[in-house]
């Protein structure tokens, strides 16, 4: 099964928890086949003063059933140590299903694909720049719902040095 995830941070050492994120699903049955550069973003629907966020997007291949590989996910965010005290709270790690080619799943503990991605630039912008040939659910190229999003959360970008 291919698939593209997100995954961001704002707390610590924001790049070495993505790297030992993406090395945690390797190591759980994950095949990275690309990554995206590094978005560092302001952070967004937040209630509180936060760290700019680190974000990219993984294009990967798991043999692992959707909710293995969200249950995987769950336990790389565990042993990373993210805590939820509110939503929207600062994290360690974040690591979301974006989509999964040819599945939608919408049952209490996933959502596939992911509820609101069209909305967030922090997972749009990443996400067109490794897949930018995508139709998203709705219809719309990714480039399209890219540009009318904008960029206006992102500070910069760069190449993480991963793989």
């Amino acid at each position: 099964m291919r698939g593209y995830l997100s995954l961001g941070s704002n707390l610590g050492d924001r790049s070495a928890y993505l790297i030992h994120a993406l090395d945690a699903l390797v190591s759980g049955g994950v095949r990275i086949i690309q990554t995206s550069s590094v978005y560092e973003t302001r952070p967004v629907e937040v209630v509180d003063t936060q760290r700019n966020y680190y974000n990219l997007a993984v294009c990967m291949e798991t043999h692992l059933s959707p909710h293995d590989l969200l249950s995987l996910c769950n336990a790389v965010e565990n042993d990373l140590e993210r805590e939820r005290p509110y939503v929207h709270s600062p994290r360690t790690i974040d690591i979301d299903i974006i989509l999964l080619e040819g599945i939608t799943i919408s049952t209490h503990r996933l959502r596939v694909p992911h509820p609101g991605m069209e909305n967030r630039s922090f997972v749009i912008l990443p996400l067109a720049e490794i897949a930018p040939d995508i139709v998203l659910p709705s219809g719309r190229p990714i480039l399209n719902v890219k540009k009318a999003l904008g960029d206006d959360e992102v500070v910069k970008t760069w190449k993480l040095n991963y793989g």
